[in-house]
């Protein structure tokens, strides 16, 4: 362990009191690595191939770690969010938070809780794709790269399963209601935002958490996408004096967003914001109503988002905080498209789709296992490039505008300090070099 960064290793010492025993610790240690520089598939041998000499225990006591050792991946999950909100979240500033579902890809039959979902990356508005997996819901801290203006980032704070449950042979009175992505990532906010009471939390999520909002703790505001047939409200007027019965809860029925939209031109405000990378030119419009459905307790700011150009349909968001500027809005949901990147560097680059698991304790402690490994990451790379122990990566000759660094410009970079340690950090002049290009070759050509 003494190859990786001095950084990095402090990081991983925060986890220290999660363990209760020596023995699973090293684990942990030796899987995290392992997990790092693996190349190829991230199975329990692929993993441990790919730690070498840190591996120096059976393939059997790694395998039992994560199906059977005792330690809890709560324990890990606070204190990784913890350490995010310490090191790279502003004091004074709100906690931006992002959720979403994602849906993993695994086959078979005897998979502790895997199923039919739909999978959106193969769907279209006509066409609906399914696929057998395990469906996970992911709650995400969004914070802004070092020295790149308008560029967030995705660090995974909490993982919740969302299991497919065996049809109840009773379906009657005491049957059990099922838990849907909904209420899971109302309970993930709740306890982020219990760990955290003093501070102010900003959760941003697509339209199908919409619902959330009359379920967030007082501390957690919403911003989410509207429908465009929302059914809106204005306030219930005051009941006159001296009537009997029950207070009104909503008022006068409102049109809905699409057809509350002005037509003309210049009852719209044009703005410049810089979305997803690009300045765009947009027309902004926006009215407080009541969505009752949604949000019964209080107004709703809605937002309407108009192109000038005509190229795009308009688009429609709201948000429960009534301080919140337009602009700010419209803004805040951009960023959630960095959990979208999240998922396609966990699946794509750091093997989320690769472990076999079966039994339950395995398969609700190895995708979690691999999320918090890429915030560890990320945290890494954050921290070293605000102090700028990190220098400017190279592009490649056919990319040379590339002015961001990805998750695996991240990688690469944690990778280089660890194997330049391994194979420089201890050596003298007197060892032989042959020994130390056998190592390079070895690691390099090995796979599973």
């Amino acid at each position: 362990m003494n190859a990786l960064p001095p950084l990095f290793h402090q990081l991983l010492d925060e986890f220290v009191p999660a363990f209760a025993y020596a023995p699973s610790l090293r684990s942990f240690l030796t899987i995290a690595v392992g997990w790092i520089l693996c190349s190829n598939a991230r199975t329990t041998t692929g993993v441990l191939r790919a730690a070498g000499t840190e591996a120096s225990k059976s393939h059997d006591a790694y395998q039992n770690f994560i199906s059977k050792a005792k330690w809890d991946m709560e324990a890990l999950w606070k204190t990784v969010c913890f350490l995010a909100v310490k090191l790279v979240v502003k004091k004074n500033a709100p906690i931006l938070l992002a959720g979403d579902d994602t849906v993993c890809k695994h086959w078979g039959r005897k998979i502790w809780g895997a199923g039919v979902y739909r999978d959106a990356v193969r769907s279209s508005k006509k066409h609906v794709a399914y696929c057998w997996g395990l469906n996970w819901v992911v709650l995400c801290l969004i914070v802004p790269m070092p020295l790149m203006k308008d560029r967030h980032i995705a660090l995974p704070i909490l993982a919740r399963l969302n299991p497919k449950e065996p049809k109840a042979k009773n379906k009657g009175r005491g049957s059990k209601r099922k838990q849907t992505t909904v209420t899971l990532m109302t309970d993930m906010v709740s306890l982020v935002a219990g760990w955290f009471p003093e501070r102010c939390f900003l959760f941003c999520g697509d339209g199908a958490y919409a619902s959330v909002a009359k379920r967030l703790p007082e501390n957690a505001k919403l911003v989410s996408r509207a429908r465009k047939d929302a059914a809106l409200y204005a306030l219930p007027a005051p009941p006159k004096k001296g009537t009997r019965g029950r207070r009104p809860k909503k008022g006068k029925r409102l049109p809905c967003p699409e057809k509350l939209a002005p037509s003309h031109k210049k009852m719209w405000t044009p703005v410049t914001l810089t979305l997803y990378g690009k300045k765009e030119s947009r027309l902004l419009w926006s009215i407080r109503a009541l969505w009752y459905e949604v949000y019964p307790d209080a107004l709703v700011t809605i937002v309407i988002v108009r192109d000038p150009s005509g190229k795009r349909p308009d688009e429609y968001f709201f948000s429960t905080d009534p301080a919140m500027h337009n602009n700010q809005t419209v803004l805040t949901y951009a960023t959630r498209w960095a959990i979208e990147v999240l998922f396609r560097e966990c699946k794509q680059y750091f093997g989320m789709n690769d472990p076999q698991s079966r039994t339950q304790p395995a398969v609700l402690r190895t995708t979690p296992f691999c999320l918090l490994l890429n915030a560890l990451v990320k945290l890494w790379f954050v921290l070293e490039k605000s102090n700028g122990s990190i220098p400017a990566s190279q592009p490649d000759a056919w990319y040379t505008h590339k002015s961001s660094s990805s998750f695996q410009d991240m990688l690469f970079a944690l990778r280089c300090f660890y194997w330049e340690n391994r194979f420089f950090g201890r050596s003298t002049s007197h060892d032989d070099p042959q020994q130390i290009v056998r190592l390079m070759i070895n690691s390099l050509c090995r796979s599973d």
